[in-house]
């Protein structure tokens, strides 16, 4: 009988990336067809979490471990600088566990339109994510609104300015929802 020896750290971390990267590759894209099913099941709780956002107007994005601040991204950081208060980040991480948002919500500085982001793939560097996108009210202090609330059309797709790789499409949902996929 053959002795086997202990497994070195490198072929252990090995495995460990090409475990996830397999059942990474098992997650389907989720179809716009069962996005709009979910949608208008959720639709309740989606715009609950939009309503938490704008009172939580200095966020930018919560999921279950961060949390944002249009003047502070930095994390860690201590609990007096979080911007919300350990129970409301509990509101959100328990409104993310029953309804499968685990990726949270999100907005970009400047913008009063909300992501709650359904389903990420791939790394920082080149990837997609397929979000609900709610349109917030045009408002003077706002510097940055996404393209669907911006062209207010039934779909479409297009690029970002001064970006030659990162794109984005849309499906209107409502006056003011969309799925939104963006990728790099």
């Amino acid at each position: 009988m053959k002795m086997l020896k202990p497994a070195s750290f490198a072929s252990i971390a090995a495995l460990s990336v090409i475990s996830l990267l397999w059942i990474g590759c098992g997650t389907a894209a989720p179809s716009d067809e069962s996005l709009e099913k979910q949608f208008y099941k959720q639709r309740a709780t989606l715009e609950r979490l939009v309503a938490m956002m704008n009172e939580d107007s200095q966020i930018i994005r919560v999921d279950s471990n961060f949390i944002g601040r249009r003047d502070n991204g930095a994390w860690p950081r201590p609990e007096s600088e979080w911007g919300i208060s350990a129970q409301r980040w509990d509101d959100y991480r328990k409104i993310f566990g029953q309804t499968g948002f685990k990726e949270g919500t999100s907005r970009a500085v400047g913008s009063d339109d909300v992501l709650v982001i359904v389903y990420t793939e791939g790394l920082v560097t080149s990837g997609s994510a397929i979000s609900y996108l709610h349109c917030g009210p045009r408002t003077n202090q706002q510097t940055y609104v996404e393209p669907p609330c911006k062209e207010r059309k039934a779909s479409g797709s297009g690029q970002y300015p001064a970006s030659t790789s990162y794109g984005y499409r849309y499906k209107k949902l409502t006056e003011d929802w969309y799925i939104y996929q963006q990728s790099d």
